[in-house]
């Protein structure tokens, strides 16, 4: 175990994770060493071969969080985020894939989905049939309340036309978490990619994150039966916005993790970077860089584990959970920014990883709601009782 690791395994024991817990972490660690981190750029080149996305499921992985008796791993939240960590380490993308399926498209049926939708559609999820959250539009972004796709009844089903955007996963994508203004109000609705009207269109051309990929989804008169109607007719902002806030919490993990990485690149370079007869590691001015990046990174850790800690007590943690992925998501910027400060040149160039881990890092402000919402939602408890 090299020093850097040692100094992770007593961190983590300082947060009272049990052994199990942090066991899931390693596993992961030392799967993507293997297997995932020497092609994380080919990934991003290319895109996630089926053969890898079929080894994620044989491990478990693409179900770890969905409860045993619908076929998968049942692991707590702890040890969710633990292994969404620890693939971000690897890959930003792949990091993504796991979370938006497992903390939006899946939770949104663990969450709000009757015992049919589970026994179901759950297996199924967790046998690697991914599925997407679609709530983003092109007119309606932060701006949750304004979404413009409509579902109209029609007997037992129910017509659902319009767009979403910015759909993580939408390309391989089996099923559709997708919310439509009804009669009744926005409603959430499970749709299955065979179903007739639904077109996916082309990856967006991203800066990071290049590995998973984000489209648009068109639904054009898409028959969708009233037993897949996901939460309570006309609730579904709600059910959107409570599943949001277990999202944000994957996407916090997913900062942690870009965070850590960079920070133990830059170690790693510093150490063995000579400049003026010394490794530039011994110079101040970088000891003061690492002591910047360390406190803050620490800083995102507690704030994540207090949020997990109050939603696995089953306690309302929104708040909570916008804090960490505020913190956590411009952490990552900040450290992965540092990191190739301190990488120099070499920094800016891909035969380091610097570059790649920076531009991974950049999304976590903006997804799952942006700095400046989680902003509103913490500020937003001051405003004063008369407002």
């Amino acid at each position: 175990m090299c020093g850097n690791e040692k100094l992770k395994e007593d961190k983590l024991s300082l947060f009272g994770l049990t052994d199990e817990q942090r066991e899931f972490g390693e596993m992961a660690r030392d799967f993507c060493k293997k297997r995932l981190f020497p092609v994380a750029r080919k990934f991003d080149e290319e895109g996630i071969p089926d053969d890898f996305l079929a080894e994620l499921t044989e491990l478990g992985y693409l179900g770890c969080s969905i409860p045993e008796q619908y076929g998968g791993m049942g692991v707590d939240l702890f040890s969710l985020i633990n292994i969404i960590e620890e693939f971000s380490r690897a890959s930003g993308g792949v990091a993504t894939l796991i979370g938006a399926h497992l903390g939006l498209g899946c939770k949104s049926i663990e969450m709000f989905g009757n015992e049919e939708q589970k026994a179901k559609y759950l297996p199924q999820m967790a046998k690697g049939n991914i599925t997407s959250f679609c709530l983003t539009e092109p007119n309606a972004g932060t701006d949750v309340f304004s979404i413009e796709a409509k579902a109209e009844a029609s007997g037992d089903f129910y017509i659902l036309n319009g767009e979403k955007q910015f759909i993580t996963s939408a390309d391989i994508a089996k099923y559709f978490v997708v919310f439509c203004k009804t009669e009744k109000g926005p409603t959430g609705f499970l749709v299955e990619r065979d179903d007739g009207g639904v077109s996916v269109g082309p990856p967006e051309k991203k800066l990071g994150i290049r590995s998973s990929k984000t489209c648009g989804v068109h639904f054009q008169d898409v028959k969708v039966p009233a037993a897949n109607i996901v939460g309570p007719l006309g609730k579904g902002l709600r059910v959107a916005l409570s599943v949001l806030d277990y999202g944000r919490l994957g996407v916090a993990g997913i900062a942690l993790g870009i965070a850590e990485q960079a920070f133990d690149e830059a170690v790693e370079f510093a150490q063995n970077r000579v400049q003026f007869g010394k490794t530039i590691s011994s110079f101040q001015t970088t000891q003061f860089k690492f002591a910047d990046m360390r406190v803050e990174i620490d800083a995102s850790r507690y704030l994540l584990y207090y949020a997990l800690g109050k939603a696995s007590e089953g306690q309302r943690f929104s708040l909570e959970a916008a804090k960490a992925k505020l913190k956590t998501s411009e952490v990552a910027s900040f450290v992965a920014d540092s990191s190739i400060q301190i990488h120099g040149g070499y920094g800016y160039t891909e035969d380091y990883n610097a570059e790649r881990v920076w531009r991974d890092g950049r999304i976590t402000r903006i997804y799952e709601g942006t700095s400046e919402a989680m902003r509103s939602i913490i500020g937003g408890m001051y405003r004063g009782k008369k407002e």
